[in-house]
């Protein structure tokens, strides 16, 4: 009796525990018609697109476009090389567009409102739930996370007077863009997928080490989600040049 008891407890802890159903809603309907095939390939968004997250219950949400509205409301499809488009498909194929446009929406420079990490974390997740295999979502994970957009706010110090670091140095953000097309982007692309491929269970801990190993002199791999400068000129405050 004890022991059912006790097994009783542990399904009851399990169903009571938060479960989340990834699902996206809104209709995708990109403007003006046949954008996909246009020279730059930009397309707007007719309406809004939304997607909860299976893994945490987050909720991520587009905008539709509007004249005026900056890059929000766009959308160029998945940074895929050209190299791997045979392998992994079209920046619009429609297997994982949906997950591709948020993404893209995320990291765009007004819209960076959760860190670079979540954002690129939010890709691979929104894969998963849109039916792309692991092998496929992880490679294309990596990518994003290895050579994506990042962003850290660059958070003031304390107040210390005239020309201080809080009164030269405002709530601000250091921001780099994606750089796909950098030398050696599709020979280690190449590579990890290979290790994907023998491993489809490698952990994305490991996927994200790589690219570390890889980029190891980052800002952005250096430091967490905020950087205090330590003075209004302090390097590591400014873009790379």
């Amino acid at each position: 009796m004890k022991k059912f008891t006790a097994l009783l407890s542990v399904v009851i802890l399990i169903l009571s525990l938060p479960g989340y159903a990834g699902t996206f809603s809104g209709d995708l309907v990109l403007l003006p018609e046949g954008c996909q095939q246009t020279q730059s390939r930009i397309c707007k968004l007719k309406g809004m697109l939304t997607y909860k997250s299976s893994n945490n219950g987050l909720v991520w949400q587009t905008d539709e476009w509007k004249d005026g509205n900056g890059e929000s409301g766009t959308t160029d499809g998945a940074s895929i090389p050209k190299w791997a488009q045979p392998i992994i498909g079209d920046q619009y194929d429609e297997s994982y567009l949906k997950a591709a446009i948020v993404h893209d929406h995320y990291c765009y420079n007004e819209n960076q409102v959760r860190t670079w990490r979540d954002t690129h974390r939010m890709f691979y997740d929104a894969l998963i739930d849109l039916g792309i295999n692991k092998v496929k979502a992880k490679a294309m994970y990596f990518a994003v996370y290895w050579k994506g957009p990042k962003w850290v706010n660059l958070v003031p110090g304390e107040y210390c007077g005239f020309n201080c670091i809080k009164q030269a140095i405002p709530s601000a953000m250091r921001w780099e863009g994606d750089s796909y097309g950098s030398e050696g982007f599709d020979e280690q692309l190449s590579r990890v997928s290979n290790i994907i491929e023998k491993n489809p269970e490698v952990d994305l801990d490991e996927l994200e080490a790589i690219a570390r190993t890889l980029d190891s002199d980052s800002f952005f791999y250096q430091h967490g989600n905020a950087y205090s400068p330590s003075g209004p000129k302090d390097p590591k405050a400014l873009p790379a040049m």
